[in-house]
C-alpha cells in the first residue's frame, strides 16, 4: 500500500511538473508570438525606428524605414550609433540623445534639420521625432527609443512659405504707402516700416495705441463711421483723412481698406493702405484759389470798360449837342485800352501757363539791342500807368542779345509793373543795366516798397504764389508771373534772382547772355 501511495505522489508530481513545463512553453510561445509581432509592427512601419543600447547607443534593433533613411543597410546593427553614422556629429542628435539617456526625460522636436549621407552624397532632410529612454524591470535606463518621420516635403513648403512671407514682408516694409494689417475686428497688428518712419514708433509701440488718437478731429467721427460699416458689411473702405506725423502735423492721406476670405468667404483679415495725398491738397486749394482769381481779375477789367463806356454813353446822350472836345473822351478811352491790355495781358499768362505744362511755350530767337527794348518797354508801361511813377533808367552797358524779344519784353513788364503794384506810396523805381560776368549782362529792377518777408523769398517763383496773399483784395494778380518770367529767362540760358528787405523794398536781378 505504501508503494502505491509513492508510486500515485510520484506520478501526480510527474503531471504536474508536465503541466508546468507545458503551461511555460506555451508562454514562452506567446511571447515570441508577441515578439515576433512586435518586431513585424516595428519593421514593417513607415516611421523610423531604432532602440539603441548602453552609454555607447549602439544600434540594437532598426526597422527597414530607418536604415533606408539614413542610407545603411543592416551591417551597422551591433555598431555604436556615431561610429556607423558618424556625419550626424555635431548637429545636436547625439547631445539630445545622451541627454535622454542620462536624464531620462521625453525629447520631442519638430522640423529639425539633418545631413546624412545616401549612397556617398550628402542629403538634407527635415525630421520631427520622439526620443525616449528605455527601461529594464528595475527600473535602471538602459537604452534610448527612437521614433521619428521624415517631414522634409512639410519643411521645404514652410520654408518656402516663411521665405516668401518674409519677401512680402521686406517688399510691404519698403512701400511708400503705409500698410496695415488687421484682425475681423479691426485690431490692427501690423505696421509696415513706412507707419513706423512716418509716426516715430515701432510696431510694439503702434499695436498697442489707439489709431483714431492719429485722425483729425474734424475727421475723427466720419472716420469711425466708416470703419464700423465697413466691419458690419464687410465692404471695401475708401475715405479721405488727415494723419499726425511724428512732427505733429496733420497730413491728408487716402486711405482704402479692404477684406481678406478664405475659400469659403469668410473674413480673415483686413488689409489697409495709407497714402499721403498732402501736396495733392495743396494743388488742390492752389487751383481752387487761382479759378477765384481768374474769375476775379478778368472780371474786373471787362467791368471797368462797361462802366467808362456806359458813362461815355450817358454823356453822350445828355449832350447830344455838344462838341466832342468837351466830353473828357481821351482819358476815358485811355482807361479803356488800359483795362483792354490787362485783361490781354491776363490771357496771355494763362495760356503761356498751359504751354509751359505741355511744354509747348516756342520762342522766335532774333538779335536786337536790349536797351532799346527796356526804353521802349519803360515808355509804355508810362503811358498806361494812370498814377505818377517816376522810373529811373541808368545804363553802364550797351548790348545786343539774342533772344525772342517779345517774351523778355513780358518779363520786363512783369517785373517793372510788380515794383509799382508793391510800392503803393513810394513811386520811385530804379532799372540798371550793367555788365555781370563774362558775357552775361544784368538788369537790375529796384523800389522801395512793401518789400518781402524771407520766408517767402524762396518761393515767389512757384506757380500761383503771391506776395501778400493774405489780402486778397490789396493786391490784384495771379501768382504766376513771376513763375512765367522765371520759366523764360531760363529758357534763355539766363536767371532771375531777388533780394529783398521786409518793409524797404526789394531789387530784382535779370541776368541774361549778351552778344559782344
Amino acid at each position: 500500500m505504501e508503494n502505491d501511495s509513492r508510486t500515485d505522489h510520484k506520478s501526480d508530481t510527474t503531471e504536474n511538473l508536465k503541466a508546468e513545463i507545458k503551461r511555460l512553453h506555451s508562454l514562452l510561445d506567446h511571447e515570441k508570438e508577441v515578439n515576433n509581432r512586435y518586431k513585424d509592427i516595428v519593421h514593417s512601419s513607415p516611421s523610423l525606428i531604432a532602440f539603441l543600447k548602453g552609454e555607447e547607443l549602439v544600434i540594437d534593433i532598426a526597422n527597414k524605414a530607418i536604415l533606408d533613411n539614413w542610407g545603411k543597410g543592416d551591417a551597422i546593427i551591433g555598431k555604436p550609433l556615431m561610429k556607423a553614422i558618424p556625419e550626424l556629429e555635431g548637429q545636436g542628435f547625439y547631445e539630445l540623445l545622451m541627454k535622454v539617456y542620462h536624464t531620462g526625460e521625453v525629447v520631442q522636436a519638430y522640423e529639425m534639420p539633418g545631413t546624412h549621407l545616401v549612397n556617398g552624397v550628402k542629403k538634407l532632410d527635415y525630421f520631427d521625432f520622439f526620443y525616449q529612454p528605455q527601461r529594464n524591470l528595475q527600473g535602471k535606463i538602459e537604452g534610448v527609443g527612437i521614433i521619428a518621420t521624415n517631414v522634409s516635403a512639410q519643411a521645404e513648403l514652410h520654408n518656402q512659405l516663411k521665405e516668401s512671407e518674409l519677401k512680402l514682408r521686406q517688399l510691404i516694409d519698403f512701400m511708400p504707402h503705409k500698410i496695415t494689417i488687421a484682425d475681423t475686428s479691426g485690431n490692427s497688428y501690423y505696421f509696415n516700416r513706412s507707419w513706423q518712419e512716418y509716426t516715430g514708433l515701432s510696431m510694439a509701440d503702434l499695436v498697442k495705441q489707439d489709431r483714431s488718437k492719429y485722425v483729425h478731429p474734424k475727421e475723427k467721427e466720419y472716420v469711425k463711421n466708416c470703419v464700423k460699416q465697413a466691419l458690419t458689411t464687410g465692404e471695401d473702405l475708401e475715405l479721405e483723412m488727415r494723419i499726425l506725423d511724428k512732427n505733429g502735423n496733420y497730413k491728408w492721406h487716402l486711405t482704402r481698406g479692404i477684406a481678406l476670405r478664405d475659400k469659403v468667404g469668410k473674413i480673415i483679415n483686413w488689409v489697409s493702405s495709407s497714402t499721403e495725398i498732402q501736396k495733392l491738397k495743396e494743388d488742390e486749394r492752389k487751383k481752387e484759389n487761382f479759378l477765384k482769381l481768374v474769375s476775379h481779375e478778368l472780371k474786373t477789367p471787362v467791368t471797368s470798360i462797361k462802366g467808362y463806356t456806359q458813362l461815355l454813353t450817358s454823356i453822350l446822350a445828355k449832350n447830344k449837342e455838344a462838341k466832342v472836345k468837351n466830353i473828357p473822351m481821351s482819358a476815358y478811352l485811355g482807361r479803356i485800352e488800359n483795362q483792354v491790355e490787362r485783361q490781354i495781358r491776363l490771357i496771355s499768362e494763362i495760356l503761356d501757363l498751359s504751354r509751359i505744362e505741355e511744354n509747348e511755350l516756342e520762342f522766335n530767337k532774333q538779335e536786337f539791342v536790349l536797351n532799346e527794348l527796356i526804353e521802349e518797354t519803360v515808355q509804355d508801361i508810362r503811358h498806361s500807368n494812370i498814377e505818377s511813377t517816376s522810373i529811373i533808367i541808368s545804363n553802364s552797358l550797351n548790348c545786343n542779345v539774342l533772344a525772342d524779344r517779345g517774351r523778355i519784353g513780358q518779363v520786363l513788364v512783369n517785373i517793372i509793373t510788380n515794383a509799382i503794384k508793391y510800392s503803393p506810396d513810394k513811386k520811385e523805381i530804379f532799372i540798371n543795366i550793367e555788365k555781370e560776368k563774362e558775357n552775361f549782362v544784368s538788369i537790375k529792377v529796384k523800389d522801395s516798397g512793401i518789400g518781402i518777408n524771407e520766408n517767402e523769398l524762396a518761393k515767389i517763383f512757384q506757380r500761383f504764389y503771391r506776395v501778400g496773399a493774405q489780402n486778397e483784395g490789396t493786391y490784384a494778380g495771379f501768382g504766376i508771373g513771376l513763375f512765367l518770367s522765371n520759366e523764360i529767362i531760363k529758357r534763355h540760358g539766363g536767371s532771375i534772382n531777388v533780394e529783398s528787405t521786409f518793409g524797404e523794398g526789394s531789387e530784382f536781378t535779370i541776368s541774361l547772355p549778351y552778344i559782344n
